[in-house]
């Protein structure tokens, strides 16, 4: 990502890869991992960075580079405008982030920064919110990744159903009519349905290795489909 508009911007909580607003950084380009100067607490809106000097604990975290019409809209993430954005105790700054490869490299980023009171009990002393990451059931539920399983439960069925249409010929029943071309029906559809599945789960964010490799699979069996419905109206003209 390049040109004058564009920001660096460092993360340090539910933003980060793997935690459960990831998907709003899906149009940012990652950088590198890095840390600040400074201390990380459990706050009830969630983890809140503590800006301090050099020596001091760090927050681990990871830098992003992104429009700046992107940056506006994660700051209006905590739905606040921007005139209520002023008065409250979590504020957009720059801080100085340091690569954990190399030390001595180091850039400028933008990053939130809590400005209220805290409670010392309440430090995550690792200062890394990945390792104190716990979400509940409801959570975990609603990042479970619902569209990846979708998609390669179409992929894996097309085949499947095309090969089991042929069994019911062996039937000559009207039911077994129905069934076949039902199946038939599923399987020309399935791909259809993987890709837009597939489609929406990397939309949501969902990570999964295999998302891709399936995708791939579900763009080939579709245009297959799209082929062996040609081919069929071509033979019903003909008839």
């Amino acid at each position: 990502m390049s040109g004058s508009s564009s920001e660096l911007v460092f993360v340090y909580g539910p933003l980060r890869r793997g935690g459960s607003e990831a998907y709003c950084m899906k149009s940012a380009e990652f950088v590198a991992e890095g840390r600040v100067a400074g201390a990380l607490y459990h706050l009830p809106e969630g983890p809140g960075l503590v800006d301090g000097e050099m020596g001091s604990p760090s927050v681990r975290g990871e830098l992003y580079q992104m429009s700046a019409d992107k940056l506006q809209r994660l700051d209006e993430l905590d739905g606040l405008d921007a005139e209520e954005r002023e008065r409250s105790d979590r504020r957009r700054r720059r801080v100085m982030v340091h690569s954990l490869l190399d030390d001595g490299y180091a850039l400028e980023a933008w990053t939130w920064v809590w400005l209220g009171p805290v409670d010392p009990a309440r430090w995550i002393q690792s200062g890394d919110w990945m390792k104190e990451y716990r979400p509940d059931f409801s959570e975990r539920l609603r990042r479970y990744p619902w569209f990846t399983l979708i998609g390669m439960i179409c992929v894996s069925s097309s085949p499947l159903w095309m090969l089991a249409a042929p069994i019911t010929g062996y039937y000559k029943t009207p039911m077994a009519g129905l069934v076949r071309d039902a199946l038939v029906v599923g399987a020309a559809l399935s791909p259809f349905a993987a890709v837009f599945s597939l489609w929406l789960a990397r939309r949501r964010g969902e990570r999964d290795g295999l998302l891709g490799c399936f995708f791939v699979v579900a763009m080939a069996e579709s245009v297959l489909a799209i082929f062996g419905l040609l081919a069929w109206l071509v033979q019903t003209i003909r008839r």
